[in-house]
């Protein structure tokens, strides 16, 4: 049982609850900026052409199927269908914001490693003009227009369809 306050201990009482009150704070979600979440998203990308022009190989699962890690999760993903996937997202962007971009060059590399065929050094040079482009449009993204597209890409892929 609470013993029986005066006025005074009321009054202390409700003001040290009103700062508590004050205090508190809800927690937001912290975010990253888009720059750092479009190097995450293009790091893989890169690693993957790096390891073509260097030893002209790329990673594969016991299947055959070329794959890259993704430190952010610390997965395996088949590289052809997040290639393609990559190559969606961006030809929305350029879509939705009327630009003439598209990255053929992604969507070549793509499908070459799909259908496992040599890539040769006018695709890579080509790919080497088309990550600066990426870099610049992923990273001037607000977080809703690339959650959008994002979504977009996702309801595309379950589709199997190309814009």
């Amino acid at each position: 049982m609470i013993p029986a306050m005066n006025r005074q201990q009321r009054r202390m009482m409700e003001k040290q609850q009103a700062r508590v009150r004050a205090t508190r704070r809800h927690e937001r979600p912290a975010r990253l900026p888009m720059l750092i979440k479009t190097q995450q998203t293009l790091a893989p990308l890169e690693a993957i052409i790096d390891q073509i022009e260097r030893d002209g190989t790329v990673t594969i699962d016991a299947r055959g199927v070329p794959v890259f890690h993704c430190v952010a999760d610390g997965e395996w993903y088949a590289s052809a269908p997040a290639i393609a996937g990559m190559a969606d997202f961006f030809d929305m962007w350029a879509v939705r914001h009327g630009y003439a971009f598209m990255a053929t060059a992604l969507r070549q590399l793509a499908a070459r490693l799909e259908a496992s065929m040599p890539i040769d050094g006018p695709l890579m040079a080509a790919l080497k003009r088309e990550i600066p482009n990426l870099r610049r449009i992923g990273a001037g993204l607000t977080q809703d227009d690339a959650s959008d597209l994002l979504r977009q890409t996702q309801i595309l892929a379950e589709m199997g369809g190309c814009p």
